[in-house]
């Protein structure tokens, strides 16, 4: 009977976690499909929109049950790591979306809240990453926890800047594409990882492992800025027709 008693905290915190880790991979799973309906339809009508929204919620949901899953389970340096990429691609996702609504400069406390929350995360990651190139033989959790820890940073003082002075009109429109670009990108990444195991043969070279973590953002990163370059020349060429007119 006691022991029964005692399993039973135990019994109600694998169910939790194994509720929230379906949840977490439902949300992910459907992030990864409708996170290209926005990038296939036509900008600003109803369907990019609505997909855009439930994107949005996806990636808050995805972002919060990592979290609950961190806390709750064995402390593991790889789980903190991939905690760490969810808010990072929640933070990426958010403040494209907030874009929208930032047209005119106006920030709210919650959005500041946010970025140095995240701020503040991307230097704990840089650290993390320093740290573990000290006490670890292996570099390749070093590396991605600098990496992501150096994007991280980037994009949320990216963001504090702004606030002190916004920036020129039609911002907003580059920030929401490339944000919402970057989240998609780190969401993919996140999935290659969870399941690069299956493809990988086990023995296989560590560097694999931080292959599949870097190139992906590289790529996608090249892919965002070539459309920013692309979306530039043409707001110019309305701009040169215009001013001819």
């Amino acid at each position: 009977m006691f022991v029964a008693e005692l399993n039973q905290p135990l019994t109600a915190m694998k169910s939790l976690v194994s509720t929230l880790l379906l949840l977490h991979i439902a949300a992910g799973v459907i992030a990864l499909f409708v996170g290209l309906v926005p990038m296939a339809v036509q900008k600003g009508n109803r369907l990019h929109k609505r997909a855009g929204l439930i994107y949005v919620w996806c990636m808050i949901v995805v972002a919060a049950t990592a979290l609950l899953l961190c806390g709750l389970q064995p402390f593991k340096m790889g789980r903190l790591f991939l905690t760490g990429i969810a808010v990072f691609s929640f933070y990426l996702c958010f403040t494209g979306w907030r874009a929208t609504k930032q047209k005119i400069g106006l920030f709210t406390p919650a959005d500041r809240f946010l970025t140095y929350l995240v701020l503040v995360t991307g230097v704990g990651m840089m650290g993390m990453g320093t740290y573990l190139a000290t006490t670890l033989a292996n570099w390749s959790l070093p590396i991605v926890f600098a990496f992501f820890g150096a994007l991280t940073t980037r994009f949320a003082w990216q963001d504090h800047a702004k606030y002190q002075n916004p920036t020129m009109k039609m911002a907003w429109f580059f920030q929401h594409f490339t944000r919402m670009g970057g989240s998609y990108i780190a969401t993919i990444t996140a999935a290659l990882v969870t399941n690069v195991h299956r493809v990988v043969p086990p023995g296989a070279p560590d560097w694999i492992g931080t292959v599949v973590w870097i190139a992906p953002s590289l790529a996608g990163g090249l892919l965002i800025g070539l459309t920013v370059v692309w979306y530039k020349k043409k707001f110019a060429g309305k701009v040169a027709v215009i001013a001819r007119g």
